[in-house]
Parts: C-alpha cells; sequence; structure tokens
C-alpha cells in the first residue's frame, strides 16, 4: 500500500540497542492513542499501543485539521530507545515523548501540522517486541488486539512473524451477541473499557491479509484472556467493524 521507510536510519551505531525514530500512527477520539509503525527488523520490531495525552495546542490543530477534511495522521518523534516503554515489569521508565504531528504519513508526502510537541504517556495499552527470526504461519486463525472506551472501541491486528500486516479498525460489540465459553447466550453486555488490549480469537479466519477484517464485517470473536461480563474465563461476542484507520503490509512482508 505504501512505500518502504527507513524510520530515520542513519548506519550509526546507536549508544542503545532499541534507539532509533520510532514512527506512529495517531488516532482517537474519547481517547487518543499512539501505535508503533513496526518493521521485521531491529530496532523497529516492537509492537506498541498506547493511550497519551497532549496539550490543548495540539488538540485544537488535531481538531482543525480533521474538520478541514485530515483523517490520517502519524507522530514523527524524536529518537529514543522504545525499550523505555515497556512496563511489564512495573511502570516504563518513559512517560512523555516529543515530537511533531503530521497530516497524513510523515515518511510518505505528510504535512507537520505541529511541531515540538510531547506526548504524555498516560498507559501502555500493548507492548511487544516481534521475532525477526520466527516465520508466520498462514494457518494460525486470526487475531486482533480489542482495546478503547465502552463506546468507543479499537481493533489492531496482533502481528507475530514475518510475512504479516499492520492494521487498525474501529469497532463495536453488536448488543445481545455475549456467549459463555461454551458459547451459550449470556443476558450481559460489555460495558466495560478496555485500557489494556484484549486478544480476540476469529476461529473462521485465518491469520492473513486476505482473511482480515474489513469495513462493513460482522465477525464472531472470542475474548479468550478476559473476564466475561458474567465472570466466566473468556466470552464470546460478534464485533461489527465500522472503519479501517490504517493498513500496511509491505513493510512487514505481505505485499
Amino acid at each position: 500500500m505504501h512505500g518502504m521507510h527507513e524510520h530515520g536510519k542513519d548506519g550509526k551505531q546507536d549508544e542503545q540497542p532499541t534507539m532509533g525514530l520510532h514512527g506512529m500512527l495517531l488516532f482517537g477520539e474519547q481517547a487518543l492513542y499512539l501505535s508503533h509503525l513496526p518493521m521485521f527488523e531491529r530496532p523497529h520490531n516492537f509492537q506498541v499501543l498506547l493511550e497519551v495525552g497532549f496539550d490543548d495546542a495540539v488538540l485544537e490543530a488535531l481538531r482543525a485539521d480533521r474538520e478541514a477534511g485530515g483523517e490520517l495522521h502519524t507522530f514523527e518523534p524524536e529518537k529514543f530507545p522504545i525499550s523505555e516503554l515497556d512496563d511489564r515489569n512495573g511502570a516504563p521508565a518513559r512517560t512523555s515523548i516529543a515530537g511533531t504531528v503530521f497530516h497524513g504519513h510523515f515518511e510518505r508526502g505528510g504535512k507537520p501540522i505541529i511541531r515540538d510537541v510531547t506526548a504524555q504517556v498516560r498507559n501502555v495499552v500493548y507492548f511487544s517486541e516481534l521475532d525477526i527470526q520466527a516465520t508466520h504461519n498462514s494457518d494460525r486463525d486470526l487475531h486482533y488486539l480489542c482495546f478503547g472506551r465502552a463506546g468507543q472501541l479499537y481493533l489492531a491486528h496482533q502481528i507475530t512473524a514475518s510475512p504479516d500486516f499492520d492494521q487498525v479498525l474501529t469497532a463495536r460489540v453488536v448488543p445481545g451477541t455475549v456467549t459463555d465459553p461454551a458459547g451459550r447466550p449470556e443476558n450481559a453486555e460489555v460495558t466495560r473499557d478496555f485500557d489494556h488490549a484484549q486478544p480476540v480469537e476469529f476461529g473462521v479466519r485465518h491469520d492473513t491479509p486476505q482473511d482480515r477484517l474489513v469495513p462493513g464485517d460482522t465477525a464472531d470473536g472470542f475474548f479468550f484472556a478476559t473476564l466475561g461480563p458474567n465472570g466466566s474465563h473468556g466470552f464470546g461476542a460478534q464485533l461489527e467493524v465500522s472503519r479501517e484507520l490504517y493498513v500496511e503490509m509491505r513493510e512487514l512482508g505481505s505485499g
């Protein structure tokens, strides 16, 4: 879909192994999120989702650009070690990221709309280092990561091994479709926020770009690592996809 990017590689040996220009997708309404644009090469082999905050000047610039028709926004940060966002052993070492907000893709003709801004890291939604030696299993069931507010959920394709694809969608849980792990209907609705990404398995689809979710789809998903509304260990529900905010295949070897 897009041309290959370099994320600021300059051939120099950085002092930290994950130091780099880690470009990110910027999206969200009730809350704002950054999604790292990964590659299967160091130091960019990380899938990272962050909930972030900006000051009023940034929010106003973003609002004005959206009203003028801007749909895709990206964030070009200053170089930093992305491993500092890893919160699996406690709070992340890095709580803010400085950079520039772009209308469009910052490496593909995008235009800066506000420079020298700071994204405050409010929550590490998901952090995973990608194995650059692993080979993708196309027979694997399709998996996404669900996160966001109850009234505005997002699905990010869970990236595992090359070749793969990056994708972010807006979605909602269809009312009246919640089931327990055995598939029996539950008299309950999903009304909670997902501050941390919850893996969702779509068992009738393969984990390939051809089988990916697209706007207009309503698909049966299983939240196998999430407590259900009635306390069950896992639950099923139909998810309806509204919009595709981003999709990338070439940089992860699928294009």
